[in-house]
């Protein structure tokens, strides 16, 4: 196979080969993570935003992202707003897998695991 690089000249990431070790992750996981972490930090984005930017369907993404969450790439934060007392779901995305039990109230930091 012949691979063709293009030097980038703007709007780009750099990736750490080590992601794309883990043979457990399904292409479609590797993709979908390999989108958000390209995303800056904050980024607001839903399961149905990431399937409108690719053909895959909603049910596609859905399953990339709970095989990231199995995985330990991807985790859901739930945390209750002291005043308004409603809860908001926070995403959290990893390089590499963490390892810390999921938090609950505050977000907190975790350590990572080696890959």
């Amino acid at each position: 196979m012949r691979v063709h690089r293009m030097a980038p000249v703007r709007a780009f990431a750099a990736l750490a080969r080590s992601r794309f070790g883990d043979r457990r992750l399904s292409w479609g996981a590797a993709g979908v993570l390999t989108y958000l972490l390209g995303l800056p930090d904050g980024s607001w984005i839903t399961e149905r935003i990431l399937a409108e930017r690719r053909r895959e369907g909603c049910m596609s993404v859905v399953a990339s992202l709970c095989e990231l969450e199995e995985r330990r790439y991807l985790r859901r934060v739930v945390w209750r707003d002291p005043v308004t007392r409603q809860y908001s779901t926070v995403c959290e995305v990893f390089e590499r897998p963490y390892e810390s039990a999921t938090p609950t109230g505050e977000m907190q930091k975790v350590r990572l695991v080696a890959a």
